[in-house]
């Protein structure tokens, strides 16, 4: 009889958490595609990962590189992908097969950001050798060098119309280039330390730069006037990215938190944080109700905009 009832009992089955999304080591840097449907990550591991943004689980990984990979980006088509690495050089993969296409030889120390021009014909790397290269993504060919920066250029981006070119290094010196003469037509000043990440608004009006020295800031770049500084964190800031819609800016810090701003007023929104492992990567999706975050820990967490709160994939 006893048997029975228990055998009566209802079966209760514990819900099946999905796997993190993690690497081997340090991850580096993030992104989504265009269509918000796959997650892009870059880590200390040398391996590019491509991940299903719906379900959280590994699509494949890109093996190559031998070193950190510190920077990825999809083409404006979303049919190739950038990554550049520490070993000085940047390789093109085919986002479909994870075919590498090409790479690109040239730099002498490691390369530490590269974006596609939104033409999608050239390709721009910021490299420790204190050089940006534009590169012809048909021929691996150096086009142009640009030349001026005294430290190690941490990071580059260039404006929607593709006109300009925005650098920044670790002297705390950030140039704008013109693309097609590699001619400095503005310098910003207002940083105490090194610039480790720069971000362009979505119509290219304004700029922000994240430091060393603990600070973002917000530029206006065509008159090269610094608009505000946000500070919080306690440590030195890794990265900053603009949401899609340019009203919100996040950061990741040494601090172990990411930080959600209001563009308009400076303002924290939301502090993203899951212990003191310092985070190096941040992402939005691309209708901006998600946000990503990796760094030391290794794992890619998801977290949502407007609550603040970490969520499942």
């Amino acid at each position: 009889m006893l048997l029975a009832a228990v055998l009566a009992l209802p079966v209760l089955v514990a819900p099946v958490r999905a796997a993190p999304m993690e690497h081997d080591h340090i991850v580096n840097v993030l992104t989504y595609s265009a269509d918000g449907k796959t997650i892009l990550s870059g880590s200390w591991d040398q391996t590019v990962r491509l991940w299903d943004a719906a379900t959280g689980k590994e699509i494949r990984q890109l093996a190559g590189h031998a070193g950190s990979i510190n920077s990825v980006v999809f083409s404006p088509d979303g049919k190739t992908i950038l990554s550049g690495s520490w070993d000085q050089t940047l390789k093109l993969w085919d986002a479909a097969t994870g075919k590498e296409l090409r790479t690109f030889n040239g730099h002498i120390n490691s390369i530490y950001s590269a974006v596609f021009t939104p033409q999608g014909k050239t390709v721009l790397s910021a490299s420790w050798d204190r050089t940006v290269k534009v590169w012809d993504i048909a021929t691996g060919k150096v086009i142009r060098t640009f030349e001026g920066h005294g430290a190690n250029v941490n990071s580059v981006v260039v404006t929607p119309d593709g006109r300009f070119v925005l650098s920044a290094a670790y002297d705390a010196t950030m140039f704008l280039w013109e693309l097609e003469s590699g001619r400095v037509v503005k310098s910003f000043n207002g940083h105490d330390f090194s610039i480790n990440s720069l971000a362009l608004s979505p119509d290219g009006a304004w700029a922000a730069s994240a430091s060393t020295d603990k600070t973002i800031k917000l530029w206006d770049l065509a008159t090269g006037a610094e608009i505000r500084t946000l500070e919080g964190h306690d440590q030195y800031v890794s990265r900053v990215v603009f949401s899609p819609d340019g009203r919100l800016l996040l950061s990741a810090g040494g601090d172990g938190t990411a930080r959600l701003w209001e563009v308009a007023t400076g303002r924290e929104v939301h502090r993203f944080s899951r212990g003191r492992f310092p985070m190096w990567a941040v992402a939005f999706s691309p209708d901006g109700r998600r946000a990503l975050t990796g760094g030391h820990d290794r794992v890619i967490r998801v977290w949502d905009v407007a609550t603040g709160k970490e969520v499942t994939p």
